[in-house]
């Protein structure tokens, strides 16, 4: 557990960062709601019926119908998808760029041992963030008394964490593959936002009803995942890029030449 332990201490910082940005946004907008959830529906009804399906919001004007489109549909998935690309194209590809790989390898450490170690040093990470908006999601539940269900709160956190979970794991996939930080970061960053843009594209556009196939954020959140929890055919989707992406990285890894 050398490796595990060392990359999570190494991004320490990063955690932190993130977990406090986390938990400013959560209390934020959840005050905001406090102030303006009287006036919700008159508010939406300012907006064309497009723009509030782009945004996530439907007829649930609920305090999860709100987090489902402000938090769970957007900002939510912005936070902790930047963090696992951070996380991901750097816990593998930093080593062999700062030239101190041979130092954990020299060890007799396997290859697979420090790929796996390094790859759940990133999901540790993710499950930390995504535990930490579940929990100031139930502080501001008590603060608040905004009547938000624990089973809301479960489902939001655990949906933020598959999501983290498969946006860093194709991060990571790409730097097992290019060993630099800027390609993985790229390909990660990539994959989400043409995700969110084709989700909002072919909910406004019937005859681009396709592009919802190849959009991550489509099998993340479609079915409103903090309101109705899990489609189990969505999940397994996710469940197979996570792992597709984590045995190929991990076969190249232990194929390709390691920069030293």
């Amino acid at each position: 557990m050398i490796i595990l332990n060392n990359s999570i201490i190494h991004n320490r910082k990063k955690i932190l960062v993130f977990s406090f940005g986390a938990i400013f946004y959560t209390i934020f907008l959840l005050y905001i709601w406090t102030l303006m959830s009287d006036s919700f529906s008159q508010l939406l009804d300012l907006f064309p019926k497009q723009i509030k399906t782009i945004a996530g919001f439907g007829d649930d004007l609920s305090t999860a119908g709100f987090l489902n489109g402000e938090f769970m549909h957007l900002i939510g998935p912005l936070i902790i998808g930047a963090f696992a690309i951070t996380i991901g194209s750097t816990v593998l590809c930093s080593e062999e760029e700062n030239k101190t790989i041979d130092q954990f390898l020299s060890l007799s450490i396997s290859r697979t041992k420090y790929f796996t170690e390094k790859y759940f040093s990133m999901v540790l990470s993710i499950l930390f963030l995504s535990l930490i908006f579940s929990i100031t999601l139930k502080i501001c539940d008590l603060i608040y008394d905004i009547n938000l269900n624990l089973s809301n709160i479960l489902y939001s956190g655990l949906a933020l964490f598959i999501y983290g979970v498969t946006v860093g794991s194709i991060t990571y996939l790409s730097g097992s593959i290019f060993a630099k930080t800027s390609q993985a970061a790229g390909i990660g960053a990539a994959v989400a936002i043409i995700g969110y843009i084709f989700d909002s594209v072919y909910k406004t556009v019937s005859s681009m009803n396709f592009l919802k196939y190849i959009s991550l954020h489509y099998y993340y959140n479609d079915n409103k995942v903090i309101l109705n929890g899990f489609d189990t055919f969505h999940l397994i989707i996710l469940l197979i890029i996570i792992f597709t992406s984590f045995f190929i990285g991990l076969y190249i890894f232990n194929k390709r030449d390691i920069k030293s």
